[in-house]
């Protein structure tokens, strides 16, 4: 990554929504499902007296209770708060419906709060249904999918399985669905594809090590059994089956498609070696991938494969991008194609220069030239 000016993991922090929403793992898993996780139903600030409620989700155990944007939360369970990341701590010790007791600072006065948690909402869309499942792993732990599959049309329907940047940030938004990530699939589901997400070990409801303690071979076991999955799904047309790769989510999907095929391959901000140790991620993981021949991964992908990087992406470099789509070409010629999207940062936004898009991925000006991209890709394939 020479001369890279800014790190993958500082720029996954700029995919994450910038608030608080509180949502962690609820405690136990019943009959054998993975449960959802409860839900406070604010977004949280600093203050120097503990967290301050930014604003309430409608319909939410806050609402619910009278909560409003402007309390101070100082203590939940008689335990003090200094962060809103005490807040989500001290939610993730229960499950949804249990109680939990506030201490709220309300215009100077403090007061207690019994409050019921609720259970985290859905994603809904028009015209397509949702479905929340979990893949088990070897070690016993559980991810969760989320699977989005058309309305109304019995036939088998082409899929798309996203492959995550490398950060440990929720693809599970439904707060926020039309953001970064979780957006870019919804485009893809109202366009017809069935579509599949899955969480890395413990982030969001998923259950297991948590993400930044896990390596590299227990992430790539997540993607593995969810492609499986999404081959047995009865809506989806086996022969088009595609993997969607974002930053670093692109180094998985060579390996995947090696071990089991697929119609084709879109990355987009990727690389084509493993990257050099950042924050975030263990020293495991990047111990795991260092070894990882990307590139000879990439010379035995036999499917259509399109590489894409936004011209004023600050992350990745386009001699990566030229060098996979080469790597392809060499042995099965024409099967790649590399592009670059005009105006484009590492989180697909638009800014005029590279100038103004140093230090603002995702900050730019909303733009679908990505999933315009993508979508003529697919159909084509």
């Amino acid at each position: 990554m020479a001369a890279t000016r800014v790190s993958f993991r500082d720029v996954c922090l700029v995919l994450v929504t910038a608030v608080f929403f509180m949502a962690v793992s609820s405690a136990q898993v019943p009959d054998g499902a993975l449960p959802r996780r409860p839900s406070l139903g604010v977004a949280l600030g600093p203050h120097e007296r503990g967290a301050v409620v930014t604003a309430i989700v409608a319909g939410s155990a806050a609402e619910a209770d009278g909560i409003s944007a402007g309390d101070v939360i100082s203590a939940v369970d008689g335990s003090a708060v200094r962060l809103p990341a005490d807040v989500i701590a001290a939610v993730a010790h229960h499950a949804s419906g249990d109680s939990i007791r506030l201490e709220i600072i309300r215009a100077g006065r403090t007061e207690s709060r019994e409050v019921r948690l609720a259970s985290y909402p859905r994603e809904t869309m028009s015209g397509v249904s949702f479905e929340y499942g979990a893949v088990t792993l070897p070690d016993g732990s559980q991810l969760r999918t989320i699977v989005s599959v058309p309305d109304g049309n019995p036939l088998r329907r082409p899929a798309v399985l996203l492959l995550p940047g490398g950060g440990c940030g929720s693809i599970d938004t439904p707060l926020t669905p039309d953001l970064a990530q979780p957006g870019l699939m919804r485009v893809l589901a109202a366009r017809g594809y069935v579509t599949m997400r899955v969480e890395k070990s413990g982030v969001g409801d998923s259950r297991g090590p948590a993400c930044d303690a896990i390596g590299y071979t227990q992430e790539l076991d997540g993607y593995r059994a969810a492609l499986a999955a999404l081959k047995q799904h009865p809506s989806v047309d086996l022969d088009r089956v595609f993997l969607l790769g974002i930053s670093l989510g692109g180094v998985f999907a060579p390996i995947l498609a090696n071990e089991s095929p697929v119609r084709g391959i879109i990355v987009y901000g990727t690389l084509a070696a493993p990257p050099s140790p950042y924050p975030g991620r263990s020293d495991r993981f990047f111990r795991e991938l260092a070894p990882v021949d990307v590139a000879g991964a990439w010379s035995s992908v036999s499917s259509s494969v399109l590489v894409l990087r936004g011209e004023f992406d600050e992350v990745a470099v386009a001699a990566d991008h030229e060098r996979i789509a080469a790597l392809v070409n060499a042995r099965h010629a024409g099967r790649a194609t590399h592009t670059e999207l005009s105006g484009l940062d590492h989180c697909w936004t638009r800014h005029a220069s590279m100038e103004e898009s140093r230090g603002h991925c995702g900050s730019g000006r909303p733009d679908t030239t990505l999933s315009e991209t993508i979508l003529r890709f697919l159909q084509s394939a």
